[in-house]
């Protein structure tokens, strides 16, 4: 005699288990990430580019998290993939971080915020946030 039959369970796919320093990491840089992707790109363009570079950066995080300064080199690959994205960014490498920076201040990012995201040393980001600043121009006054 045959026992009862057991309809088979639905095959689950097994969780994908990230390393738990990847998902701090997601956890501090992503809504950063996707503020500086949307101040270039529509929300669709900005969410598909930062969806792969976090894509990115997960395949290759043993590499980056070998590296000197992982979060310096994960920002430059984000910042370096919305430049690609957006023609309209032609710059010169070393006016990169600091436009960076002025984008992410005018974003509403302290100094401080933006040193952790870009991975960059605070008086180096406290730097370019003030030569950043376009003065005020003043009236001149005519005789």
């Amino acid at each position: 005699m045959a026992g009862p039959v057991t309809p088979y369970a639905t095959p689950v796919t097994p969780a994908l288990a990230l390393p738990p320093a990847f998902e701090a990491f997601y956890a501090l840089h992503y809504t950063p990430y996707l503020d500086y992707a949307r101040a270039h790109l529509t929300l669709a363009e900005a969410t598909a580019c930062i969806n792969t570079v976090f894509g990115t950066l997960i395949s290759r995080w043993d590499t980056l998290v070998g590296s000197s300064n992982p979060t310096a080199e994960a920002w430059d690959y984000l910042s370096r993939q919305v430049r690609q994205s957006t023609p309209l960014l032609p710059m010169s490498s070393d006016r990169t971080l600091h436009h960076d920076v002025r984008v992410l201040t005018t974003l509403g990012y302290t100094a401080a915020d933006i040193a952790a995201i870009t991975g960059r040393d605070p008086s180096k980001i406290r730097y370019l946030s003030r030569s950043s600043t376009t003065p005020t121009p003043t009236p001149h006054q005519s005789n």
